[in-house]
């Protein structure tokens, strides 16, 4: 064979054996192979982002290292391969609690950079590595008050989980009284993976002197976590004078989640003038009760209660498929279940709770504990989804001892309402599925936003942005940048839900997810103050706005400056118009 066939049949092999060879060795599980894949050099730079998440999946800590190593040297990976194989690794370590081996100290140069997104996924991952050589970068973000709120939360948070005595000093500091309420709480919460006796004592002083302009969840969720941390909190919260509100508000965060640890529950519920343990309706008491809901009831105020904050009922529940999918959708529920069923739903959960909904309670050999429904179950993990709508990977090898039984609602949420909120919310749930307002709608309405939580300071609520400042500060957000929004039965979204003091311009965006493609039409129920994108493309929302879409999934971004909108709601609907081959749905869910 010439030298020159030799040649282009050496290239035919290696460009066979590029394509072919990431699903050859998935087949073979061998992540071995896969490392001496990458380091032959041979492999298109196209293929090597599947081999490197077959590895981040499979790889014990040395592999690991490997795919940190060329990530992080200069002459490594591109940035975009650079930054999917470091989120690849995060995954690994949440799932299988695998840890790069090697040097990990390149995270720090990460901790410097000015690229927003690769400084987040730095600061991140020291604290889940344990990464002692980024803790005085990330003490310097910690204490800087002029670090963006999001990144400080997570480097409070990583001081926490790398520990040790000089990080300990740091994060109390966080915790005194010359700081923000907001800091405070995190710093506790932080504090408790270092110190639980400690932080549940500052905890107790901190709730003593805070006011209700900051919710304390993420403080609370903190000793949730641990075996022993609601009990210590309990005692140490026993010993202060708590606001009836503050207390209210803690209690709402541990209902939240499906949690109802008797101490802790008990200690708050007396400091917020709630009785513990009322009596269980007598049948008697139960019919007056349903007639009274029949009777007094008003459906519309029970769904504004339905939606409120406080009862937190769509992180668990979905109506007309939007909102969360720990409990059963509850669009139907009026038409197929009597009134005093939605009462004892409500006062005692745990006596209708539907086996597929039946909660599982984890303890691992940290002294963690976890409380969800399951997700998904195999040989290496289980993942349960908690109350507050959060997956959380838990590794079979980490499991000391589990129980199923019991539902993630909690009893007490009625102590939050009063008698005539209760007919209301009993009197809406009631309808719910009935011919009327409530009846469940076949119309394509985008049910499920996502909304913007704060305005980019790169923006300006008194202007439009440009086609470049919208794709780099709204199309390109982070996930964790939006917040779930859901629009009411009848599918508006209640602009005063989304007017805010010092944002009155927010940004929002729904998905339809497009399998057959063709034309659709966006019709809103008003357009002033209004503005559209359909992926990065504008539209004039005064104008009948028709678009082609492809197959996939599409993002419609809106605008919405609540000063100008003239409608108390939001309503988009999708259609098809006259002769379009589209076939789509409105995407829904949590």
């Amino acid at each position: 064979m010439s030298r020159n066939k030799r040649t282009w049949f050496g290239l035919l092999v290696i460009g066979l054996w590029g394509l072919l060879a990431p699903a050859m060795v998935q087949a073979q599980g061998s992540a071995d192979a896969m490392i001496r894949l990458l380091e032959s050099g041979r492999l298109p730079e196209a293929r090597i982002g599947a081999v490197v998440d077959l590895v981040a999946q499979r790889g014990d800590a040395d592999q690991l290292g490997f795919l940190f190593t060329e990530a992080t040297k200069p002459d490594g990976y591109n940035d975009t391969l650079r930054m999917k194989t470091l989120q690849a690794l995060r995954e690994a370590t949440k799932a299988r609690k695998v840890i790069p081996a090697g040097d990990l100290a390149p995270l720090a140069k990460m901790l410097t950079s000015d690229d927003a997104a690769e400084k987040s996924l730095g600061v991140e991952l020291s604290g889940l590595w344990k990464v002692e050589s980024a803790a005085e970068p990330l003490a310097q973000i910690a204490l800087s008050s002029e670090e963006q709120g999001r990144l400080r939360r997570q480097a409070i948070a990583g001081l926490g989980q790398i520990g040790g005595p000089v990080n300990e000093q740091t994060i109390a500091k966080l915790a005194q009284a010359d700081q923000p309420l907001e800091i405070r709480y995190l710093g506790v919460a932080a504090l408790t993976k270092v110190d639980l006796d400690k932080s549940a004592t500052i905890a107790a002083e901190v709730l003593a002197s805070a006011d209700t302009s900051v919710d304390p969840s993420e403080m609370i969720t903190a000793f949730l976590e641990h075996q022993t941390g609601p009990a210590k909190l309990a005692a140490a919260i026993a010993e202060k004078d708590l606001d009836a509100n503050i207390a209210k508000m803690c209690l709402r965060r541990v209902y939240a989640i499906g949690r109802s640890d008797a101490e802790l529950v008990d200690v708050l519920n007396e400091a917020a003038g709630i009785e513990s343990n009322p009596k269980p309706l007598t049948d008697d008491e139960l019919k007056a009760m349903s007639e009274e809901v029949l009777a007094k009831g008003d459906a519309a105020r029970g769904e504004m209660i339905f939606r409120s904050a406080e009862l937190s009922c769509m992180k668990c529940h979905a109506v007309s498929g939007a909102g969360g999918d720990i409990g059963p959708d509850l669009s139907p529920v009026g038409a197929n279940s009597p009134v005093d069923y939605m009462i004892t739903s409500i006062l005692q959960p745990e006596l209708v709770v539907k086996e597929a909904y039946l909660m599982r309670t984890v303890l691992t050999i940290d002294g963690k504990v976890y409380q969800g429904v399951v997700v998904s179950e195999d040989d290496q993990r289980l993942i349960l989804k908690e109350g507050s709508g959060q997956e959380v990977v838990i590794p079979l090898d980490d499991v000391d001892a589990e129980k199923e039984g019991g539902s993630l609602m909690p009893k007490g949420l009625a102590n939050f309402l009063t008698q005539q909120e209760f007919l209301d919310l009993n009197r809406f749930l009631a309808e719910l599925g009935k011919p009327g307002p409530y009846v469940v709608r076949s119309t394509p309405t985008v049910q499920r936003w996502r909304a913007l939580k704060e305005l980019p300071s790169a923006l300006s609520a008194e202007s439009v942005p440009t086609v470049g400042e919208f794709e780099s500060t709204i199309a390109e957000a982070a996930e964790d940048d939006w917040v779930p929004a859901y629009g009411t039965v009848g599918g508006m979204l209640p602009v005063e839900e989304l007017a805010q003091e010092e944002n009155p311009v927010r940004f929002l965006y729904a998905e339809v997810d497009v399998v057959e493609q063709g034309s659709v039409r966006l019709k809103l129920n008003a357009t002033q103050g209004v503005r559209v994108w359909i992926g990065y493309v504008p539209h004039d929302p005064a104008q009948e706005i028709v678009t082609d879409l492809p197959v996939g999934k599409h993002r419609i971004y809106l605008r919405v400056d609540t000063r100008k909108f003239p409608e108390p709601g939001l309503k988009l609907v999708v259609e098809k118009p006259s002769g379009s081959t589209a076939q789509y749905t409105v995407v829904d869910g949590p």
